[in-house]
């Protein structure tokens, strides 16, 4: 049987991005703080009570981007600083659960160096861009979260070999979409705010979250398999 959390995720992602233009915004303060709740009860009951530091780490990366979902929903600079150290420190956990299965001594950036070039120019740029809009108090902590989310991508793309080719596509595309919505916030922050950008934001994040989840899924079923007899 199909399992039900996925449908429930996908239910509310749905309510969630089309609550506000049916003018019913204080309903979404309730959609946005289950979303990772779900895709962590989808990780569980796929993979049941496997005791696995992956497992684990994951686990606590959905744990704290649910703190940083409800400290965004807050206005203002402090509840800014606190939700974007909390999306770190899910970072953190995240590049702690993909690093465990390779580390970037053992891993595929290590045989193609050539491909760090991407994931480091890209920051370089769009900081190089922004500069100028964001404040001088939050230039150290947003450097920082920038740094700490390219390594997250880079702890993916490392997995390259160590994965299924469908299961490294999955969890890439995961990590690449979580990068575009956090672009998407500083552009719309400290840049050039654009028409429907808070769509974006949570479309590009919530689908990425979902790909790595089932990226994770996915290979926690199989690294399970093949240690059976």
């Amino acid at each position: 049987m199909k399992s039900i959390w996925p449908i429930l995720f996908g239910l509310v992602a749905f309510l969630h991005l089309a609550l506000p233009g049916l003018e019913m915004r204080e309903i979404t303060l309730f959609t946005k703080p289950l979303l990772m709740p779900l895709l962590a009860a989808w990780l569980m009951a796929e993979t049941g009570l496997r005791n696995s530091f992956f497992r684990n780490a994951v686990l606590l990366a959905l744990a704290f981007s649910t703190l940083g979902d409800v400290l965004l929903m807050f206005e203002g600079g402090l509840y800014f600083l606190l939700g974007l150290s909390a999306f770190l420190v899910a970072h953190l956990w995240y590049i702690a659960a993909f690093t465990s299965v390779s580390g970037f001594r053992n891993g595929y950036l290590a045989k193609q160096p050539v491909l760090l070039l991407p994931f480091l120019i890209y920051p370089l740029v769009l900081f190089w861009q922004l500069w100028s809009g964001i404040p001088a108090g939050m230039k150290i902590p947003v450097c920082l979260y920038g740094g700490v989310i390219t390594m997250m991508a880079l702890s993916v793309m490392n997995l390259k070999h160590q994965l299924k080719p469908s299961h490294f596509l999955l969890m890439l595309g995961g990590a690449v979409l979580f990068v575009i919505s956090d672009s998407l916030i500083a552009l719309s922050r400290f840049g050039q705010s654009f028409e429907g950008a808070g769509i974006a934001v949570m479309l590009t994040y919530m689908a990425g979250q979902y790909l790595l989840i089932l990226s994770a899924i996915r290979w926690l079923k199989t690294s399970e398999s093949a240690q059976k007899p």
